[in-house]
């Protein structure tokens, strides 16, 4: 049984004023700081056998507070990056949506924003890497530190989603999902836990 705990960053400076991120460097603020290090003590007695991330720094950085217990370094593919949103990098939710507006022709979460990934693009980046790393450690747990619009893909693609379906599995910041493959089947055990940031939990 290979086990996979899928993490969303930290909140980053960007996730803080609404602009869209896609693969912008944007760091991490100090609240998603403070939500990395609930989740690390969250996770500190999970034996993982590999941790992996994004190379953005929000990802990145997250990585490191995660992995810091467990004193084990961290492996960083491109591959793990967010969709790339082309020229709505760097908007304003509002002026997104302004942005749509003009594209009503276009099923943009279908064929991309303008100069953008297509769904397509960004499900095959994510299967490549995923089959790799659950080929790589077969039979061991491994902590992968990415982004919320790679993994809302990759999840819609193993649960079976049609391409053209218009869904976006929610990843709150350092939110994660626990997936098992076994036998050639994938069993999604949890999505978006984020129990870790409640209050009483320190």
């Amino acid at each position: 049984m290979t086990l996979l705990y899928l993490i969303r960053h930290g909140r980053s400076t960007w996730n803080a004023e609404g602009r869209v991120q896609g693969q912008a460097d944007a760091p991490l603020d100090d609240t998603g700081r403070e939500q990395a290090r609930k989740l690390a003590r969250k996770l500190q007695d999970i034996d993982f056998d590999a941790f992996y991330s994004s190379p953005l720094s929000r990802a990145s950085e997250t990585a490191k507070i995660v992995a810091e217990p467990h004193d084990m370094p961290i492996t960083f593919d491109d591959r793990l990056m967010e969709r790339h949103f082309g020229k709505w990098t760097g908007l304003m939710s509002a002026a997104i949506d302004d942005e749509m507006k003009k594209e009503a022709h276009c099923n943009w979460r279908l064929d991309g924003p303008p100069g953008g990934e297509s769904r397509i693009q960004i499900i095959n980046r994510a299967m490549s890497v995923f089959n790799e790393i659950v080929t790589a450690h077969a039979n061991q747990t491994i902590a992968i530190v990415s982004h919320g619009g790679l993994l809302s893909a990759y999840l819609a693609h193993v649960i079976g989603l049609p391409l053209e379906t218009s869904v976006f599995i929610h990843f709150g910041n350092t939110a994660l999902a626990r997936v098992r493959i076994e036998n050639g089947q994938i069993h999604i055990i949890s999505i978006n836990d984020d129990s870790h940031l409640d209050m009483n939990n320190q």
